[in-house]
C-alpha cells in the first residue's frame, strides 16, 4: 500500500461510491469520502467492468485514491431487481468477509442492515452502525412478499446490532429514537442510541437568485414551481402531494410540482396525474446530480414533501440550506427543521390543508434569514469531527 494511504476507518456500503444507486445512501456516503478523504477504506460494489472482484486495490475518486474492495458488480437499478438488494449483499458480504477484514482496521462504519448482520464480529473491532431511519427495514419494501418477514428480520436485526455495534447513531429525532428502543425491546438493553443529524454540502446547496438558477434551466420566470425530491415510492407520499398540488393549482393555475428523482412507480405517478388532469403541470426530471438538485431548489418557490415515514430526512436539509420555505407532513425530525409558521408548515396529511399551507408558505418573510442561521448545524464541514467526537477511533 502506498505511504500516503493511511485509512484508519473502514466503511462498507452497498453502493459503488460514484454514482448507484441514486439516493440517500450514496449520498452520505459520498459526503464521508469528501469529510475524511482516504483516511477511508472502501468496501461497496464495482464501478467499472475492469475492477477486479474479492481482493484490494486502489481506487481514484473524484482525484483521491482509496483502498477498495469490490464484493459484486450487481448494482441495483431504479427498475426492481429480481433479487433484494439487501440480499444480493447480505450473501456477498458473508462470502467475502475474511478478505476484507484481512486490512486489518478496526474502526467500522456501517449504515445497512444486511451489512452489519453479515459481517463476523472479531474482538477488538469497533462498529458504528448509523441507522438511517429507525423504522423496520422491511415494513416499505418494494417487495410484497418481503413486508411478511419484517418482524423476524428486526429481530435478527436488533440482535446483530446489540452483540456487534459499539456506537448506535440514528438519522432521528429523540421521539423516533425512543420508539426505535421500544420495538427492539430488551435485545439493545444497556446501549445508548445517538440522534445524528444528516448533513448538507454548503459549497453546492446555498441560497442564489431564482431568476438566474431558472434561466440555467431553461425554466419560466413567471411560473410559481414547486419541487421535491427522493426516490419516487408510495412511502414518499406522491399519491398524496399529486392530490394537494391540483388543490393549489386552483388559485396558481400556471404552477409547476417537480419531482426530482426516480423509481419504479414513476410511471404509476404520471398515470395517477393524467387521472387528476394536472399532468401538464408536473415534470419528472429522474436523477439528477446534487449540483443540478441545488439548482432547481435554487429555481423554486417551495419545497414540499409528503412522505409517511423518514429518518433525519437529506432532503429536507438540502432544502433549508438553499433558504427555501417548506411544507411538510409531520414524521422524524420534521420540527427540528421547519419551525411552524417562520421557515415553513408541518401539517397532516389532508389535501386541503396541505394546499392552504402551500400558499401561506409563499407569504412567510424571514424565511432565507432563519434557514442560514439554522443549517450550520447540519454543514458537512462538521462532519468528521462530529462523528469522530461520538465515535472514538481506536
Amino acid at each position: 500500500m502506498p505511504a500516503n494511504l493511511q485509512p484508519v476507518i473502514l466503511h462498507i456500503e452497498g453502493c459503488n461510491f460514484v454514482d448507484k444507486p441514486t439516493g440517500g445512501q450514496l449520498n452520505f456516503s459520498r459526503q464521508l469520502l469528501k469529510a475524511f478523504g482516504n483516511r477511508l477504506a472502501l468496501v461497496g460494489w464495482a464501478s467499472t467492468p475492469s475492477e477486479p472482484i474479492g481482493c484490494w486495490f486502489n481506487k481514484t475518486i473524484d482525484g483521491i485514491t482509496y483502498r477498495y474492495f469490490a464484493f459484486g458488480r450487481d448494482i441495483p437499478s431504479d427498475a426492481k431487481p429480481l433479487i433484494p438488494a439487501r440480499i444480493t449483499t447480505w450473501l456477498q458480504i458473508r462470502r467475502y468477509c475474511n478478505r476484507i477484514l484481512s486490512i486489518g482496521i478496526p474502526n467500522i462504519f456501517i449504515r445497512e442492515h444486511s451489512i452489519l448482520m453479515a459481517l463476523n464480529h472479531k474482538p477488538g473491532m469497533n462498529i458504528c452502525f448509523y441507522n438511517p431511519g429507525v423504522d423496520s427495514a422491511l415494513s416499505i419494501s418494494r417487495y410484497p412478499w418481503a413486508v411478511r418477514f419484517a418482524d423476524l428480520f428486526d429481530h435478527l436485526f436488533f440482535k446483530s446490532l446489540g452483540q456487534k455495534a459499539s456506537c448506535i447513531l440514528a438519522a432521528a429525532d429523540k421521539s423516533a429514537i425512543t420508539d426505535l428502543k421500544n420495538r427492539a425491546g430488551g435485545r439493545l438493553r444497556g446501549k445508548n442510541i445517538i440522534s445524528f443529524p444528516t448533513r448538507v454540502d454548503t459549497e453546492i446547496f446555498h441560497p442564489a437568485n431564482r431568476i438566474e438558477a431558472r434561466k440555467g434551466l431553461g425554466l419560466p420566470t413567471d411560473a410559481i414551481i414547486a419541487v421535491t425530491s427522493g426516490r419516487i415510492h408510495w412511502a414518499k407520499g406522491w399519491p398524496f402531494l399529486l392530490e394537494s398540488f391540483k388543490l393549489f393549482l386552483a388559485r396558481f393555475p400556471n404552477a409547476m410540482l417537480f419531482f426530482i428523482g426516480n423509481g419504479a412507480e414513476r410511471e404509476a405517478l404520471m398515470q395517477h396525474a393524467s387521472a387528476l388532469c394536472i399532468q401538464e403541470n408536473i415534470i419528472l426530471t429522474g436523477y439528477q446530480s446534487p449540483a443540478v438538485i441545488a439548482s432547481y431548489l435554487q429555481a423554486s418557490n417551495l419545497f414540499v414533501m409528503g412522505s409517511l415515514k423518514e429518518g433525519w430526512s437529506t432532503v429536507l436539509v438540502e432544502a433549508l440550506a438553499t433558504g427555501l420555505p417548506i411544507v411538510t407532513t409531520k414524521f422524524s425530525s420534521a420540527d427540528s427543521i421547519v419551525s411552524d409558521g417562520i421557515n415553513g408548515f408541518i401539517v397532516e396529511r389532508e389535501p386541503q390543508i396541505f394546499a392552504k399551507a402551500m400558499d401561506a408558505a409563499l407569504k412567510l418573510t424571514e424565511v432565507k434569514e432563519y434557514s442560514i442561521k439554522e443549517t450550520e448545524k447540519y454543514a458537512l464541514s462538521n462532519l468528521a469531527t462530529a462523528l469522530t467526537d461520538v465515535w472514538p477511533l481506536i
